[in-house]
């Protein structure tokens, strides 16, 4: 099942790589590595980084005209109405590896949003260890949740520090402030990254 909505994003992506739509990817890159932090090809978390991009360009990048990326494709192009409720229901947040059942299922803890999050049984393996936090996306389809594979994963040094600040987000109850929140998270990552002489907790300041 999670192979329809993935195939989907790279048929978005897709129609994004000549003509006048590749200028708006361009346009649309240099603003995402402009908010979480600047790019080098030579980075050992390139690909994750650009998979992250990816996602926030179809999911979350408003086109000019007010659109997200993914719902102006949808306007022009056949897609089933699973796949548009679907993407209409991004959730991006910050969640933190809780255990794998006793059927087998991965449980994630959503915690900007303060709720559980469970897998199917057959989901790709998410290549992260119990206790483990991370900036994710998960996507419910046909009643599964499926987490997206752009992920970063964050310092377990730190996570009180993020969790307070989640529920500060969280009680302010203005969804507008989420996305700029966990894209600050991003840049905040990279920054951890480029000065790893650094204790996190002294760069995830808020």
């Amino acid at each position: 099942m999670f192979s329809e909505i993935t195939n989907t994003v790279e048929d978005i992506l897709k129609a994004y790589q000549d003509g006048e739509n590749y200028d708006r990817l361009l346009e649309a890159k240099e603003k995402y590595f402009e908010q979480t932090g600047m790019l080098n090809d030579d980075d050992d978390d390139y690909e994750h980084r650009m998979t992250c991009f990816n996602d926030w360009f179809v999911f979350h990048y408003e086109l000019p005209s007010g659109e997200k990326v993914f719902e102006k494709y949808f306007a022009s192009n056949d897609v089933s109405e699973d796949v548009k409720n679907t993407f209409s229901n991004i959730n991006f947040s910050f969640f933190e590896f809780s255990k794998t059942n006793f059927k087998k299922q991965i449980v994630l803890k959503d915690i900007l949003h303060d709720k559980k999050v469970v897998l199917p049984k057959d989901h790709h393996n998410i290549g992260l260890f119990q206790d483990d936090v991370f900036l994710g996306r998960t996507i419910e389809y046909k009643d599964n949740v499926y987490l997206m594979r752009g992920m970063r994963i964050l310092p377990g040094s730190i996570k009180s520090i993020i969790k307070k600040q989640c529920k500060k987000i969280r009680k302010a109850n203005d969804t507008t402030l989420e996305l700029p929140f966990l894209l600050e998270l991003e840049s905040l990552l990279t920054k951890s990254r480029r000065y790893s002489h650094i204790e996190p907790s002294k760069i995830f300041v808020f």
